[in-house]
């Protein structure tokens, strides 16, 4: 029978050595869980064909766990797009909210636009120039409106009661201050179209026009918000 040195020397000559050296941190490790033999030990007493089918198993073993490494690093790809794919669509459900809330008035807001002072001290301002004013606004992309700082929203409604022009049931002082929140040359220049509001506003008695620009305008949130008793949303299911 061969001694065991001659077939160490016959493997460190040939590739079995070579890949044998590979796999030998990983068969210790093994060697080490399955029993408390020194791996030398272990080693010398082995065969070339034993050694060569351990190192056979290291290799699958390594396969396997590049496989299940492979298959892991899928599985955190996909769920990273997931999260960043849910997190688009809640940021997006968001940024709807707050559009929808800015326009329906339900909150309030801040921006540049403008500032319309109609001073009419002899009463001869009526509602439907108020929502002449509050119309052509809206025509040049006025984002958000206040009467007398009282917001104006999408079922608000201007009406005349004694002699009063009124807002949504509330009573208007004759002094108007209308801001609008928007592209403030947009907005002027929509107020300002020959033939429009201010010139029927400028063509009335003893009424005094005055229209800025600001940088800054803050409305509140409407005092009531609506509520609706008949329509429903339509769901969007078959």
């Amino acid at each position: 029978m061969t001694t065991v040195a001659p077939r160490l020397r016959a493997l460190a000559t040939g590739p079995l050595f070579v890949l044998a050296v590979t796999g030998l941190v990983g068969f210790l490790v093994v060697s080490q869980l399955r029993g408390t033999q020194p791996f030398s030990q272990r080693l010398a007493n082995e065969s070339e064909g034993d050694l060569a089918r351990i190192l056979a198993g290291l290799n699958t073993e390594a396969d396997a766990l590049r496989e299940e490494i492979a298959t892991l690093k899928l599985q955190l790809r996909d769920l990273e797009t997931s999260t960043r794919s849910d997190e688009a669509a809640q940021k997006s459900a968001e940024d709807q909210l707050r559009t929808l809330e800015v326009l329906a008035g339900t909150v309030p807001v801040a921006g540049p636009g403008i500032a319309l002072t109609v001073d009419d001290p002899g009463g001869n301002v009526r509602y439907d120039s108020l929502i002449d004013i509050v119309q052509e606004l809206r025509d040049a992309g006025a984002e958000a409106i206040a009467v007398n700082g009282r917001r104006v929203g999408v079922a608000s409604a201007f009406a005349q009661s004694g002699g009063k022009v009124t807002l949504d049931g509330v009573a208007l002082a004759s002094n108007y201050q209308v801001l609008a929140i928007g592209q403030s040359a947009t907005l002027e220049g929509g107020l300002k179209i020959p033939g429009g509001i201010l010139d029927t506003l400028a063509a009335l008695r003893d009424v005094r026009v005055d229209l800025r620009r600001s940088d800054r305008l803050d409305l509140p949130a409407l005092a009531k918000p609506p509520s609706f008793r008949v329509a429903r949303p339509v769901s969007s299911s078959p």
